[in-house]
């Protein structure tokens, strides 16, 4: 593999003016949410809002999200390889994102099916580079209170995730590829609904989302990440890569 320079631990600075707007746009998320809660569609006066029948209302979601990544695995600083291909694991930095979705809710709660996609900042052992995650999720809000027009809910559901890294790979003779990973994860978390009007309501949720990065795809065919090997000539990599991630979910839907 004499064609790879694996860089010192050392990586690059961050860019502080990507983490400020982001964290801007999130000091604006949470003033609306708070705003939210202060209004009153909040209020608990008043008849609560109609309810679906039993067999339920179908509705279609929009959303937007803040995901923050939790170091895990993904370091910035890990490097794994073979002979044919390196991959350069990266360090992604939270973001805004959106997502649209579809679902049918009931008395006692909803699900829905989500597709939700971020664009990150994110440094590795080669550079700077960007990121984006994508996922389809599938999710279950059960209410804790059914009789309040404020309706506060657990939160679980299934994500299977992929994340595409520029130049975040390279073949056996150092030229540059994106990489992608791919696996599935789970979220638990916790939020509240309320009514915008006879169809439409406002859902936010705080999640912690546990990802689990099964399979690399590079420049040459896809590989399961345990048989990849740290630092291309080290030992063989012995699990999957985990990546924890925090997720505040916002979200519109409108009953069809």
């Amino acid at each position: 593999m004499s064609g790879h320079r694996i860089g010192s631990g050392r990586g690059p600075r961050a860019r502080p003016g990507s983490a400020a707007q982001a964290a801007a746009a999130l000091k604006g998320m949470l003033a609306f949410l708070a705003l939210l809660l202060a209004s009153p569609l909040a209020a608990q006066e008043g008849p609560p809002p109609p309810c679906p029948g039993a067999g339920g209302a179908f509705f279609l979601e929009a959303t937007s999200q803040y995901l923050s990544f939790q170091a895990g695995d993904l370091d910035g600083a890990a490097v794994l390889g073979n002979a044919d291909q390196v991959f350069y694991v990266p360090r992604v930095k939270s973001s805004l994102g959106f997502g649209i979705g579809i679902g049918r809710r009931f008395r006692s709660g909803l699900w829905a099916l989500s597709y939700l996609v971020s664009g990150h900042d994110a440094s590795t052992r080669a550079g700077e580079a960007t990121a984006v995650a994508r996922q389809v999720q599938v999710n279950a809000r059960t209410f804790l209170l059914r009789s309040t027009r404020l309706r506060p809910f657990l939160h679980f559901g299934l994500n299977f995730p992929w994340l595409r890294v520029r130049n975040g790979a390279a073949d056996a003779t150092g030229k540059s590829f994106d990489a992608t990973y791919a696996g599935v994860g789970a979220n638990a978390g916790a939020g509240f609904m309320a009514p915008v009007s006879a169809r439409m309501f406002f859902s936010a949720s705080l999640l912690y989302r546990y990802v689990g990065y099964l399979y690399a795809f590079g420049p040459v065919k896809g590989i399961d990440v345990t048989d990849l090997f740290d630092d291309v000539s080290g030992p063989r990599h012995r699990r999957y890569l985990r990546a924890p991630v925090i997720a505040l979910e916002l979200s519109l839907g409108y009953e069809l």
